[in-house]
């Protein structure tokens, strides 16, 4: 550091040019500056002010980043809590019901936070973290039971870290919605894939789609291991092959009603991870031989013909009271319901009770304009 002394002349009136400057360094030894060269010296001592307070500011911003982490995955975590003893539900996504990854996905949308629906995505954001590093809102990943290879079949978050183990809350198809330590599961432990830990833009809202492109790249070999792999099961003994069209609108949960089967069983015909389809895309179906006259021709049924054939009937004519049943109440479906928000408006009526009593298995099947059915109290 510099410390400058200024010397003037004894004139009365005193010029740029008849400025002595002293600058002396911090080992007292006096240094001699034009006026020019202290224009230089202070456009420096300026700029490195600048650097300074940016480097503080930074890690400022580091210090706030990991405070937003934490405090947002401690009211995950409470929040998740209160779902404990709640039963599980195959593609249940709501609070009438979770299956493992639409818990995790929903605690984390309660907050804004956008993540994926199924761990065949979530999996590939963020760094994988070896299981004695893990800490509060880190996801574990566990093989599925009909797994060929090493297929992702079942999502836990952490939400302690012991000395020698760690708790998790999930949503277990035998249990609920339980926590547990870890290692006091032994088909958990032998089962168990890796754990990754979601990257700092996800918390603060900054994730888009470059960003999972990026860590879908950094995290190549994960989908080579765990996602891709996926090879499809084999006909069962005694059925008979029929091919489905995939429409706008459907869903694995619906497909499988209009055959009688079960979501997991086309999921696994088809070597499928996700509950994701696209329209268009051709989907296997395997039905007993004595039903193949039943079901051959459900590709080109409509919609409701379809849901008829599952033995659910959606419609309903609006205008004309004498077809409506006096000892039920109608509830046209708008954008953004689903069966536990439309609870909500009927005291003492339950989702689970609309579910039972519309036909509904999946709660992200319903339809903007659908009538549900609910039982007057």
């Amino acid at each position: 550091m510099f410390f400058a002394n200024f010397v003037f002349s004894q004139k009365d009136t005193v010029s740029v040019s008849q400025i002595e400057i002293a600058i002396t360094d911090t080992l007292g030894i006096p240094l001699v500056m034009d006026s020019i060269t202290l224009q230089a010296y202070n456009d420096s001592v300026i700029r490195k002010n600048q650097s300074d307070s940016l480097r503080n500011i930074k890690y400022a911003l580091l210090d706030s980043v990991s405070e937003i982490r934490t405090r947002l995955i401690d009211s995950i975590i409470d929040y998740g809590k209160t779902f404990v003893g709640l039963k599980y539900k195959y593609g249940g996504i709501t609070p009438a019901g979770f299956d493992c990854s639409g818990f995790v996905f929903h605690i984390h949308r309660h907050f804004n936070l956008p993540l994926p629906r199924v761990p065949s995505a979530t999996s590939l954001m963020g760094e994988i973290i070896p299981i004695d590093s893990l800490q509060p809102g880190d996801l574990v990943y566990i093989k599925t039971r009909a797994a060929y290879n090493n297929t992702i079949g079942h999502v836990m978050m952490v939400i302690e870290k012991t000395e020698d183990s760690f708790y998790v809350i999930h949503s277990a198809s035998h249990a609920g919605l339980v926590i547990e330590r870890f290692h006091d599961a032994p088909y958990y432990v032998s089962r168990y894939l890796f754990s990754n830990r979601l990257p700092n833009e996800f918390y603060t809202r900054q994730w888009n789609d470059s960003l999972m492109a990026k860590y879908r790249y950094r995290n190549a070999d994960i989908y080579k291991e765990y996602i891709e792999p996926s090879i499809p099961a084999e006909q069962p003994e005694g059925t008979v092959e029929i091919q489905y069209t995939v429409k706008s609108g459907d869903a694995v949960s619906l497909i499988a009603s209009w055959y009688g089967v079960k979501s997991m069983e086309i999921m696994a015909w088809n070597g499928m991870n996700s509950y994701n389809l696209n329209v268009g895309q051709k989907l296997k179906v395997y039905v007993k031989e004595p039903l193949y006259n039943t079901y051959s021709n459900v590709n080109t049924l409509s919609f409701d013909e379809k849901q008829r054939l599952a033995g659910v009937d959606n419609t309903i004519t609006v205008g004309k009271e004498e077809k409506l049943d006096p000892d039920w109440e109608y509830y046209t479906v708008k954008s953004g319901d689903n069966p536990y928000a439309i609870s909500l408006k009927y005291p003492g009526i339950s989702s689970d009770d609309i579910m039972k009593n519309n036909g509904i298995s999946n709660p992200s099947s319903l339809r903007i304009g659908q009538k549900l059915r609910i039982k007057k109290k």
